[in-house]
């Protein structure tokens, strides 16, 4: 399922521009895609691998509290430190009493939600993960709360009716404390109703970060996963910058003694100038496109039977990787050759006697393979690396 089909009929570019980060969006479900994700029988099949679900993976709630461990898991004979695993009777006496069950990272163990979620997060360049809510007939398993990163809810089951109001938290870091003063300060600060929404099998809800919602399940049980969305934020920055200016002498040095005002404002508008020369230049550039894929990862995919024995590589030549603001090259005793977001790769494969192709894709998660392929046949083709066997 590719992004298009996962909004349809709603066009992804009017998603982009007006509604990404900005507002609620609604879509009604005509996409089949989106109503066959995740039926009944699926995520069963899902609950089924009982050793991924314990305290940690799966949570249980009655009337809007959560539900103590001991009530759904077996905490005999534990060692310390392992989480508890749900005991599947006792979970299912909570929800012939009504509990609601989230299970907490299915795109883990079920593989069409996974494929969305890696969707997501190379369409948005963000982190994404897809949790599953379970509750029935008119349950709020939650009160009125926001969440820290943007939401997609897709309704797989059932209706459920989410009331969105019309406060938005600005860009929130942490979660309201739970409890009463909590809840009681939400309640207070949501503001009105701004839309009603019920939504049936295959409907989708986007709600921005911070946004203030709740929701009620109708007469039958109700089961949506939610796919979470967290893009990197301008504190990601300092990170990427930290390790980009720790090579510059002028970063390393002392700072003036700060009873010397004139000669500490001085150091800081140097400091400064070079920070934002260094935020203008395309090596940064490709520094924010690396941790955006990052954050994307690689998605697990196995073949078996087939069998694709290692291409394995050594090195022939010694060069190193430069790193300037105008980007990145491959210097060696016959010129230079440029790169670009393959430069990490490229630095783990010159400093190997030997390596397998594998192995080097497995360093960057989100490295785009078809450029660390032509960068690699440029290497070849210069003499620093050679084909070999494995001996």
């Amino acid at each position: 399922m590719d992004f298009a089909q996962f909004l349809a009929p709603f066009d992804p570019a009017a998603f982009r521009a007006q509604y990404f980060g900005k507002q609620p969006l609604y879509v009604r479900g005509e996409a089949r895609e989106r109503r066959e994700l995740l039926p009944w029988a699926r995520f069963n099949e899902a609950l089924a691998l009982t050793p991924y679900w314990t305290e940690d993976t799966l949570k249980v709630y009655f009337r809007s509290r959560a539900a103590l461990r001991e009530n759904y898991c077996d905490t005999a004979d534990l060692r310390a430190g392992q989480p508890a695993p749900v005991n599947p009777a006792k979970l299912a006496a909570l929800t012939g009493l009504g509990a609601s069950v989230v299970a907490n990272q299915v795109h883990r163990v079920c593989a069409p939600i996974g494929a969305v979620a890696h969707m997501l997060a190379e369409e948005l360049a963000a982190r994404s993960f897809a949790n599953v809510y379970c509750s029935f007939q008119g349950v709020q398993a939650f009160q009125t709360h926001f969440d820290l990163h943007d939401v997609f809810a897709v309704q797989m089951e059932g209706e459920k009716t989410w009331r969105i109001y019309e406060a938005r938290a600005d860009t929130p870091t942490a979660p309201v404390p739970p409890g009463d003063e909590g809840e009681q300060f939400l309640n207070a600060t949501r503001g009105r109703v701004l839309a009603e929404v019920v939504m049936r099998p295959g409907d989708l809800l986007y709600l921005p970060r911070g946004q203030y919602h709740d929701a009620l399940t109708g007469a039958q049980a109700s089961l949506h996963v939610t796919f979470g969305v967290a893009p990197l934020t301008g504190l990601s920055l300092f990170r990427l910058l930290e390790k980009a200016l720790a090579a510059e002498s002028g970063f390393r040095a002392y700072l003036p003694d700060a009873r010397d005002p004139a000669a500490l404002e001085a150091r800081f508008a140097q400091l400064g100038s070079r920070v934002q020369a260094l935020m203008a230049s395309p090596a940064f550039r490709i520094d924010v496109l690396n941790a955006q894929r990052e954050l994307a990862g690689t998605p697990a995919a196995y073949h078996l039977p087939a069998q694709s024995p290692p291409a394995w590589y050594s090195l022939a030549k010694r060069a190193r990787v430069q790193r300037r603001d105008s980007g990145f090259a491959v210097l060696y005793d016959g010129g230079e050759i440029p790169v670009g977001a393959t430069s990490p790769t490229i630095e783990w494969m010159l400093s190997q006697r030997m390596f397998a192709l594998e192995d080097a894709l497995a360093r960057q998660p989100g490295v785009d393979r078809a450029e660390l392929r032509a960068d690699l046949g440029r290497l070849l083709q210069a003499g620093i690396l050679a084909e070999t066997e494995m001996k």
